[in-house]
C-alpha cells in the first residue's frame, strides 16, 4: 500500500496530523492528493525496518 505524508490535519479513519505517514490506496485519497493535504512519499526514502537476526543453527549432535 502506498505511504502519503499528511501536510494538513484531516480526519480520515482517525485524525492525521500534520507530519505523520498515512497508508491509503492512490484512488482512495487522490482528492486529498490534489487538494494539498497528502502528499505521495516515494519509496525509496522510506527507511527500511531492521532485519531480524537470525539465529544459528542446532548442532547436529555428534
Amino acid at each position: 500500500m502506498p505511504k502519503f505524508r499528511v501536510l494538513r490535519q484531516h480526519l480520515g479513519e482517525r485524525m492525521y496530523r500534520e507530519g505523520e505517514m498515512r497508508d491509503a490506496a492512490a484512488s482512495e485519497v487522490a482528492h486529498l492528493v490534489a487538494a494539498g493535504v497528502l502528499e505521495p512519499v516515494a519509496p525509496e526514502s522510506i527507511p527500511a525496518p531492521d532485519p531480524k537476526p537470525r539465529r544459528a543453527r542446532k548442532g547436529t549432535g555428534q
